[in-house]
């Protein structure tokens, strides 16, 4: 039996009208489902389906706080999810997931959910993700200061002026333009 079975909804063995279930993530959750982006957290998850015309309409709704690396720093942070996503499947004759719909098989009518929510709580999480000032790691705050290239470090004219920096590539393309 694999750990991630418990997320599975068997489409054959609903009732007529709305099924829900319930799942709550922890740490080992996201570690099973082995994705890069977040490293742990807790969530709950409310799950309804709905049966209409042959489609299954799954609504998740996600609610928790997750664990992901800050961009600047790259210590762990903590991020608010709150999110609610439909996915849209249908039994047919193979697997398939490509376009709006997932097609499960006919023989085996269940849809594991694992990795799909994983999905939202991802496509739910800021591009940038970063700790509000002063709240990074010290030590490699330093560290990138010492490496930081500012505009006054360019200034390479003596006479106060900024000298303008620019990429050799393109020098080679504008000679070619003047000649």
């Amino acid at each position: 039996m694999d750990a991630l079975d418990k997320y599975k909804v068997n489409l054959k063995d609903l009732q007529a009208g709305v099924a829900t279930y319930r799942f709550e993530l922890d740490d080992a959750f996201f570690e099973l489902v082995g994705g890069t982006l977040v490293k742990g957290g807790h969530a709950d998850v409310m799950l309804s389906v709905e049966e209409k015309g042959g489609i299954y309409a799954l609504i998740f709704h996600i609610q928790g706080v997750v664990c992901v690396p800050c961009d600047r720093c790259l210590d762990d942070m903590d991020v608010a999810v709150d999110t609610e996503n439909v996915l849209h499947v249908k039994v047919g004759t193979e697997y398939s997931d490509e376009g709006d719909v997932v097609v499960v098989p006919e023989d085996d009518p269940a849809c594991n959910v694992a990795w799909n929510i994983y999905e939202f709580i991802a496509l739910s999480i800021p591009v940038a993700h970063v700790h509000e000032e002063g709240k990074c790691n010290a030590a490699m705050m330093e560290m990138l200061a010492a490496h930081l290239v500012t505009s006054e470090d360019m200034d390479d004219t003596g006479g106060g002026e900024k000298a303008e920096v620019t990429d050799p590539r393109w020098d080679k393309l504008k000679d070619i333009i003047n000649n």
